[in-house]
């Protein structure tokens, strides 16, 4: 019964926060073009936080150390970022409605600063709502991702594969958010190609996962299955668990984002603090030498102490 209780609870809290975000008051969202560049310049999203994990605000650009290919470049301007995010959320909950109300939070803080897309991923993934930063829009589509029937065995690497593709937007800074509870289905895609397709795409993969979302070793005894056919679906979900694992880990990584892993209790707090640093990124333009391919690391450091800074390690298209 307490059980019950809590999950209505919830929900109740989950209808007043969408509320929230269809009625909150947003300034105008506009494009902010980024202007043309200087022919041997880049621009770097790069998110900056302190050793208890919040937001820097104050740095300049002397603050900031790039090195690509291990060669100091140098630093032309480094501000606060307007550009508008692009997010594209990925609610793998296995249809458990888990995420609904911390996301309404977190689109409630990012507000007129932001678009949004939102596929649920509970198998083959659907599109519930293509990108907008319409109040009305994102309420109808957070109201689809409540409890729907649960499922297992998602398609999440496919879905994050899709999302590299439509991502990219010369007038936006690309984010792609991945929530999962785990238990994911076997793929046939190759995490490396992912991984360099999330590259050229230019978006930071943040990815939020629950305490025992990482699978454990398959059992090969299933009723009905030979030994043989039990062996090939093992090895097919082990390979597929790997591949994931090179998506979620390297390719957040590598492309300035990160993968936590939280318990449930947290999970609100922790796409709360996701807001924060998208809103106080920096956009950071560095000289690129001639000759730079992308395969050539990036490093960013910070020359002021007790500051972690996070950014591509290779350049995107």
């Amino acid at each position: 019964m307490k059980q019950f209780i809590g999950v209505l609870a919830g929900a109740a809290l989950a209808v007043s926060l969408v509320t929230h975000v269809e009625t909150a008051t947003a300034p105008a969202f506009r494009s902010a073009t980024m202007g043309t560049p200087a022919a041997a310049a880049k621009t770097l999203w790069i998110t900056a936080t302190n050793k208890d994990g919040q937001p820097v605000t104050d740095l300049q650009a002397a603050d900031f150390e790039i090195k690509i290919g291990g060669k100091v470049q140098e630093v032309v301007s480094a501000a606060p970022a307007t550009v508008p995010l692009r997010v594209a959320i990925l609610d793998a909950d296995q249809g458990t409605g888990a995420f609904q109300a911390g996301l309404a939070k977190f689109m409630q803080t990012l507000l007129g600063k932001a678009e949004f897309s939102l596929t649920s991923v509970l198998v083959q993934p659907e599109k519930i709502l293509d990108f907008s930063h319409d109040g009305q829009e994102l309420s109808a589509g957070l109201r689809r991702l409540g409890p729907r029937g649960r499922q297992i065995g998602s398609q999440l690497i496919e879905a994050i594969d899709d999302a590299t593709k439509t991502i990219k937007h010369e007038d936006r800074r690309p984010v792609i958010l991945v929530l999962r509870l785990g238990g994911e289905g076997p793929s046939q895609i190759s995490g490396n190609d992912v991984r360099e397709q999330l590259r050229k795409s230019g978006a930071a993969l943040y990815v939020l996962s629950t305490a025992g979302a990482q699978r454990g070793a398959p059992s090969q005894a299933r009723a009905g299955v030979s030994p043989e056919q039990s062996q090939m679906a093992d090895s097919e979900l082990s390979e597929s668990s790997t591949n994931l694992g090179i998506i979620l880990g390297d390719g957040s990584k590598e492309s300035g984002g990160r993968h936590d892993q939280i318990v449930t209790s947290t999970f609100s707090d922790s796409l709360q603090q996701l807001a924060q640093e998208l809103l106080h990124q920096y956009e950071v333009k560095c000289t690129i030498a001639d000759g730079m391919k992308p395969t050539d690391k990036i490093t960013v450091a910070s020359k002021r102490k007790g500051v972690t800074l996070r950014a591509p390690t290779r350049l995107p298209e």
